[in-house]
């Protein structure tokens, strides 16, 4: 086993990759957008359903890859390159 597949376990991925550089959860991702969060509701801090680990310089320097759980087991992986073009501004000196 040397990449990750879907089906395959949070253990299994750490045992290929490691500990994920990022990590967010479903229920992380939704209490950014609701009025219920960091209100102390036990439920906040259980593992969701769904979760997605970056990893960053994998498969290689300058790449990222996204690996997506659902219920436990990978669901889907995406890599892509890593954006290193500065931010797009106004152009100086043409007229």
């Amino acid at each position: 086993m040397t990449t990750v597949e879907p089906g395959m376990t949070r253990s299994q991925v750490k045992r290929l990759f490691g500990n994920p550089d990022q990590s967010i959860t479903d229920r992380d991702y939704m209490s950014l957008y609701t009025s219920t969060a960091g209100r102390g509701f036990g439920f906040w801090g259980r593992r969701g359903p769904s979760e997605a680990w970056l990893y960053v310089g994998t498969p290689r320097a300058g790449w990222a890859t996204w690996v997506y759980f659902s219920r436990g087991c990978v669901e889907k992986v995406t890599a892509a390159p890593l954006s290193t073009d500065p931010p797009e501004g106004p152009s100086e000196g043409t007229d």
